[in-house]
């Protein structure tokens, strides 16, 4: 299956939701999208890899990659990994993924702390969405 990589905003950290098969063929893609979110300023980010079906060490790297830009730049890097019986979860496992990353099950758990201060402050609507929500352009990437 082709990488594929898309994004938005939900309570103002930008969330990005890959799928696919992470590996050499198809990282450079992700390290693209991934450092120019980062460049364009977005600086607290959710990267949901619960729909890679494979992720090699070369996928492994752009993640350390990315978490290492964003807190160069005083940023923050959440991960939401597939089920943990997956095949994907157990090798990033041996990666020592849940050692260098704050790690989650689902986007919501992910965001869960901050769905109730958006809310508290009017910036929410009932549904999580954001009530003014930024408008990025560009926002899927594929590769081969």
């Amino acid at each position: 299956m082709a990488l594929s990589v898309s994004y938005g905003e939900r309570y103002g950290w930008t969330v990005v939701q890959v799928a696919g098969e992470v590996d050499i063929s198809g990282v450079s893609a992700l390290r693209e999208r991934l450092q120019r979110l980062v460049t364009e300023g977005c600086l607290r980010m959710v990267v949901d890899i619960s729909r890679v079906d494979f992720c090699d060490s070369t996928g492994f790297a752009v993640l350390v990659a990315t978490r290492r830009m964003l807190a160069s730049r005083g940023g923050r890097l959440r991960l939401v990994l597939p089920g943990p019986e997956t095949h994907t979860r157990k090798i990033l496992q041996l990666f020592g993924i849940q050692r260098i990353f704050d790690v989650h099950d689902s986007i919501d758990d992910a965001l869960a702390d901050l769905r109730e201060a958006f809310m508290n402050e009017g910036k929410a609507n009932a549904d999580g969405t954001e009530a003014v929500p930024r408008p990025r352009e560009g926002s899927r990437a594929v590769a081969d």
